[in-house]
Formats: structure tokens, sequence, C-alpha cells
């Protein structure tokens, strides 16, 4: 019994002298304030601030980070070793970094810096790369413990894992319960634990920039695009330098969703995908740096419009007839209040049951328009919407063919031999006979209507002006307003109906320094793309996309404005290269 005392009064004394705690006590007053290097007894292991018998029953014997080998019987550490980066895939954003003695796989801090701890450690975000963010002292792209951890538990960052710990304290939505100093409240020789809850990082940017649109306001300049990831409008926002400011995701996601990222960052921290919004964008900024936004909805079939003003987004509803609101362009009139021309695919006008595509015009009555009722619709142009040959498609065993009375549905047969390649055979008049099949494959994605493209300017006089394709008759038409209010069309090019044409795609109509007006376009049986002067009527080849002996497709998207001089500059896209190009108008030539 003797021997047993002096061993225990010889243990209680090493304890004590051994401990550099703000207390001479085995257990420190303040978590994290023992130092790592604390000498235990044989069979004792320092850990969770005190010496415990080095054997683990359980992993709450254990420091986060660590499980326990019941077999075994001691706490095994969970980081992974490693030797390349591809060895780290499995938990986002991880590399293989130099950590704690060794390389594992962990969370790098700018120019991989090690703390005193040995560890790649931040306080900022200024400490992290592009990309991500100090959550925890820990430079994270995305959130750690992805499966979330249970309300009695904590996120041990470095590991990724939950370690079960009663820390009572409640965090709020977007935010994860961490040690409060990871660097001694984990891994081996851990200190008395304590518990911190933390901001999780902003959820990550899908794939955006579909539909984009393009404006110039005062001190930067701003984009708006579709995030086809989430089914999102998007405002980024870049300085006069072309950097990045901001990323706004202005439309396409609801609060009912749960916050699983930095509720102040994108989509409020949600990354739950909602209502599928934001295609056929156009953005403009007016006198008063008030940003206007038209854009497409795409579940519903509507044209909506956002505003930013004073830092401040709104959103509502400008038409729900028929399915609105493809091809946006946006204008300030003179009275500084937003239109927005657009096409309907399709839908009914007025007390008219036919069903037509139409290009249309809604005017705000009020330069800050809030809802359906500060708008004024007019249609511009409208053509019956075409029924599609042989209905779309035929059913099993039918072929579409003309027989004579043109296109339509027949049963097909035996008995003809051997047909060429896109024949079928079918009867006909008693005769069976090989026929040439019609093909109902559209070769691109367009509507068959008419409003394709639509590009509108305002004069400085307030007049509207606006270009658009003619997808049934291949032709592209120019609206502007008279002094009545009404609208004059003509058509600019392809007016010559014995001469086969098919002209006006992505056009981009463009408003000189005295109110001269250019359309830059895709004549589509040339591939060229061309730029007509409306004071002269003259057109002009801009590319041709012929670099010998190769020919390109060029002139999608083409985007077109007159500088000073009133020359025009056009930028476009070269299909074929997948390359974006600028041509400019110089005195002589297209430069």
């Amino acid at each position: 019994m003797n021997q047993y005392f002096k061993f225990l009064l010889g243990l209680i004394i090493l304890v004590s002298g051994a401990c550099n705690c703000d207390e001479a006590t085995i257990t420190p007053a303040v978590p994290g304030s023992c130092e790592r290097t604390f000498v235990c007894p044989a069979g004792f292991e320092f850990r969770l601030g005190e010496c415990r018998e080095s054997r683990c029953a359980a992993d709450s014997d254990c420091c986060p980070g660590q499980r326990c080998n019941e077999a075994a019987g001691f706490c095994a550490d969970q980081l992974v070793a490693c030797s390349t980066d591809q060895q780290c895939i499995d938990v986002p954003g991880q590399k293989c970094i130099d950590f704690r003695g060794g390389q594992f796989c962990g969370y790098p801090n700018k120019g991989n810096v090690l703390s005193t701890m040995d560890t790649q450690a931040c306080e900022s975000d200024l400490e992290c790369d592009e990309g991500r963010t100090c959550v925890g002292r820990r430079c994270l792209t995305s959130a750690p413990c992805a499966e979330g951890c249970a309300d009695n538990e904590i996120c041990d960052l470095d590991t990724n894992t939950c370690y079960a710990y009663e820390c009572g304290i409640e965090c709020a939505p977007g935010q994860i319960k961490v040690a409060s100093d990871p660097d001694t409240m984990a891994g081996p020789s851990c200190c008395l634990l304590g518990c911190a809850c933390v901001t999780l990082p902003e959820v990550k940017a899908g794939q955006y920039g579909w539909y984009s649109s393009l404006a110039v306001a005062q001190d930067s300049v701003l984009v708006s695009a579709y995030d086809s990831d989430y089914g999102d409008l998007v405002v980024s926002e870049f300085d006069n330098e072309g950097q990045l400011q901001s990323i706004t995701y202005v439309d396409g996601f609801t609060t009912a969703d749960p916050v699983v990222g930095d509720p102040n960052g994108l989509r409020s921290g949600r990354d739950v995908p909602g209502p599928n919004v934001g295609e056929h964008t156009a953005i403009i900024v007016d006198d008063a740096q008030v940003v206007h936004v038209a854009y497409y909805d795409i579940d519903n079939g509507t044209l909506m419009y956002a505003s930013r003003a004073g830092g401040v987004w709104s959103k509502s509803l400008v038409d729900e007839t028929g399915n609105t609101g493809l091809y946006t362009s946006i204008a300030i009139d003179e009275n500084g209040n937003p239109q927005i021309s657009y096409m309907m695919a399709e839908g009914t006008i007025g007390n008219d049951p036919t069903n037509q595509s139409a290009l249309k015009l809604a005017k705000a009555t009020t330069n800050m328009p809030m809802g359906i009722d500060d708008w004024a619709i007019e249609t511009i142009e409208s053509v019956p919407v075409p029924v599609p040959v042989c209905n779309g498609g035929c059913g099993s065993g039918k072929a579409c063919v003309d027989l004579g009375n043109g296109p339509s549905c027949v049963d097909t047969t035996v008995g003809c031999g051997s047909c060429e390649s896109g024949e079928s055979c079918v009867e006909n008049m008693g005769m069976k006979e090989c026929v040439a099949r019609i093909s109902i494959t559209k070769s691109d994605d367009l509507f068959e209507g008419t409003g394709l493209f639509s590009s509108m300017v305002v004069t400085s006089s307030g007049t509207s002006a606006i270009a658009y394709y003619d997808r049934i008759n291949r032709r592209l038409r120019l609206a502007v307003e008279t002094s009545t209010g009404t609208f004059r069309i003509t058509t600019l090019d392809a007016s010559d109906p014995t001469v086969p044409s098919d002209s006006g795609q992505h056009v981009s109509l463009a408003l000189g320094p005295n109110d001269e007006l250019g359309a830059a376009f895709i004549d589509a049986i040339e591939d060229n793309l061309l730029f007509v002067d409306l004071r002269t009527g003259t057109t002009q080849l801009i590319d041709d996309g012929v670099t010998s002996p190769n020919k390109r497709f060029v002139g999608a998207d083409a985007s077109l404005l007159f500088d000073a001089n009133g020359n025009p500059a056009v930028a476009y896209q070269d299909s074929s290269n997948i390359d974006l190009i600028y041509a400019r108008k110089t005195s002589t030539s297209t430069a």
C-alpha cells in the first residue's frame, strides 16, 4: 500500500512540474492554454488538456482528428499522408502540404507558410490564395464536413471529420461549430477543448456567362448573364481595369432552401437550384446610375425586369402573355424610363385566337417600375406560327413524305425492294415505291416566327428604333417609331423576293453621335458578317470568314457601336475557332 501512495505522489509531482499552464494543475483553466510538450508518466498521454491513460477505449478518449483503434488501444490520426495533390482529391480544396512534421492532405495558405505550431494557418482571407476563404484559421474552398455535424459535435477542419463534443453554443445559419484553436485543440497532445461558430465559405458560382449583355457605369462595367448550373440571373461588376469586383445572383433561388454557405455571399449561402430564370438578358445603366436588366423566365415563359438602386436589387414581372420575353433588348428613353423590346415565341394577340409570334415593346411609365401595371405593352409586328412539318414528327411505322399534296405522315410498307438511304417504302395510288423522306429535324434551334435577335435604341429626340430578324421570311427588319407613336416597318436586307436570301440573324443596332443608325448582321446564305449604314442605305462587308484556304463561320453574337467620330466598330464570334473578333471601320477600310 505504501508503494502505491509513493507512486501517486511521484506522479502528482511529475505532472505538476511538467505543465506550463496558467495554473499548476493537470487540467488548465483556460482551454488550449497548456503546452503541447507536456510530459506525462509512462502509460499516460497528454490528451484533452490532461494526462490520460495511453490506451483508449472509445473515440471520446482521443483528440479531434483522431479515432480510437479499440483493438490495439491507441488513438490514430485521421490525417491522410500524401506525396501528390492527386491523393487529396476526396476532400474538396485539400492539397498535399507540409503539416505537423510531415506531408498530409490539408488546406494550403498563401505561400505555404508554416506557423509556430507547424501548420499552414491563416488569420484572414488575405493570407489565402484566390478562391479560398479563411475559416477557423484554415484556407478552405468549400464547406467542411460536407454532410454536416450533429448538434453535439464539432467539425475538425484538418481531417474533415466530426468529433463528439457538447460545447453549449448555438450557431446561426451559414455557420459551423469548430475548435476555437485548431492548432492546439486537434491532433496528438490536444489541449482542453473550446469551440466557436465560424462562417462557412460562400457557395461556389456555377457556369455563368450565357446570354450575356454589357453596360458601362460611371466607374465600372456590368455584365448580366445566365448561370446554366443553377438556372439563375447573374450580374457581375468589373472595375475599369477589368478586375472582377463582385458577382450578384439576382434571381433564381428561394429563401426556403437551406443555408449551406456564407449567408452574405453568393446566392445568400444556398446551393439548391431554384426557379429557372435569366436567359436572354439585356442590361443598361441610366444617368442616375440605376441598373436595369431585362430577362426571360424559362419556367413560366414570361418577361422579367430587375433593377438596382442604392445597392438594392428588386425584380418584377413585365409581360406574361404566351411564351414571351426572348431576345430582349433594353434602352432608356428621354424621360429616364426603361423600354424593352422582345420576342413572343407563341401566343395570342387581343381577341384573335390564332397562335402567333410577335415583336413586342414594353414601355415603363416610370423610371423605377415595380410591377406589371407600370408597363405599357405594344405589339410591333406579328406573324402566325407555322405548323411544323408533319406536325413535328411521325409515329412508329410511318414516314414523313410528300406524295404530291404536301408533307404528311404515311404508313410504311414492304415490297419495294431495296430503297436508298433516306428513302422509305410507301404505297402511292396503289403502287409501292421508294420515296424520299422529308427531314423534320431543324438545322438550328431558332424559333419559327418574328422578333428574333431584337436590338433597340432610343434617339436623343425620344424615337424608339428596333432591328430584328423575321425567321419566317428570312429577312432583316427595322421598326422606327413615328411622330404619332405608331411604328413604320421596313426591310433592311433581302427585300428582293427573286433572290434567295437569309439575312438578319444576330443583328445589333447602334446609334451614332448624331443619331445616325447602323446595324451589323449575318448573311446566312454566304456566311458573311455585314454592316448596313441607315443614313445611306449601303451595305458593307465586315468579315467573309475566309482565311485561305479555309472558310470560318463568323458573326454570331455581334455587338455594334459607333466611336466619337461616327465610325462603326463591332465585336463578334468566330464560331469555327471559338474566338472573339473585334473589327472597326477606319476612314478607308475595316480593320
